[in-house]
């Protein structure tokens, strides 16, 4: 299964829709495909894998932190780098959804 497609038409969400649409919506919310108009859901187990996987790096920010002061970046740099880098991880990681249908749909000839 492709990540962002629509497993009826396969038609593939962009990077940004994703985020801008589907990355802060409820789990078990659903949409209509853009293009073949079946009602879609994010696949819930995915997303809390995704989650978990995600999250881990925010206990390692004291490390990387450390890592950015032995090149001696100062405290409040160190910090706002490790910072960014586990939000950018974040980011990418949530963007590797998948989609399935929403309940009590099947899938239509195209």
């Amino acid at each position: 299964m492709k990540v962002r497609t629509c497993p009826n038409c396969g038609y593939k969400y962009s990077f940004g829709y994703h985020l801008k649409k589907h990355f802060f919506q409820n789990v078990f919310s659903s949409w209509e495909c853009a293009s073949c108009g079946i009602k879609l859901t994010v696949d819930a187990k995915r997303r809390i894998l995704l989650a978990v996987v995600g999250i881990l790096p925010v206990g390692a920010l004291p490390i990387l932190a450390d890592f950015f002061m032995g090149y001696y970046l100062g405290r409040p740099v160190s910090w706002t780098l490790s910072v960014l880098l586990v939000v950018i991880w974040c980011i990418y990681i949530f963007s590797l959804d998948h989609f399935c249908l929403a309940e009590g749909e099947e899938v239509k000839d195209a």
